[in-house]
C-alpha cells in the first residue's frame, strides 16, 4: 500500500484553507484600517487638549488654528483640510473622515471629535465607514442626514 494524499482529501484541505481565508481577510483589512485612522485620531485629540489650554491660559477659545501651539502632520493615508479651528481628516484610500469640530459646534451640543462619511445610506460606502467608525468608538446609529453623516467618538 503507497502513502500519501488523495486528491479529494487535498481538495478539501484547499477549500478549509479557502473558507478560513474568506472568513478572516474582512476582519483584518479593518484592523489595518482602524490601526491607520489612529494617526489622524491622535493629531485630532491633541488639538482638543490644545484647544482647551489655550481656554486655561486665555478664558476664551481660539478661532484659528494659528493661534494654537500644534500643527496639522503630512500623512501619506489622510488629506487634512482646516477652515478655521475645524480639521477634517479625509481618508486617502477609503469613504470615511475624522474631524475635529469648531467651537460653534460644541456649544451646540456637538462632540468635537466626530466619525463620518459624505456618501449616502445604504450604499456599500456608508456601511463600511460605519462599521471602522464603530470600531474607533463612535456612537454609530443607522441614521443618516442626506449627503452626510457624522458620529460623535465615545472619549
Amino acid at each position: 500500500m503507497e502513502k500519501g494524499f488523495t486528491l479529494i482529501e487535498l481538495l478539501v484541505v484547499v477549500l478549509i484553507i479557502g473558507i478560513l481565508a474568506a472568513v478572516a481577510l474582512p476582519k483584518y483589512e479593518l484592523a489595518v484600517e482602524k490601526s491607520r485612522a489612529a494617526e489622524p485620531l491622535a493629531v485630532l485629540k491633541n488639538l482638543r487638549e490644545a484647544q482647551e489650554l489655550y481656554y486655561m491660559a486665555n478664558g476664551t477659545y481660539a478661532t484659528d488654528l494659528a493661534e494654537l501651539d500644534i500643527t496639522v502632520p503630512e500623512s501619506k493615508y489622510f488629506n487634512y483640510a482646516w477652515s478655521g479651528i475645524s480639521v477634517a481628516a479625509y481618508s486617502k484610500k477609503k469613504p470615511y473622515l475624522l474631524a475635529y469640530r469648531s467651537v460653534e459646534n460644541m456649544a451646540k451640543g456637538g462632540a468635537s471629535i466626530v466619525c463620518g462619511t459624505n456618501t449616502q445610506s445604504g450604499s456599500s460606502d456608508f456601511e463600511y465607514a460605519r462599521k471602522i467608525c464603530a470600531s474607533l468608538g463612535a456612537k454609530v446609529t443607522s441614521a443618516s442626514t442626506g449627503q452626510s453623516t457624522r458620529w460623535p467618538i465615545v472619549q
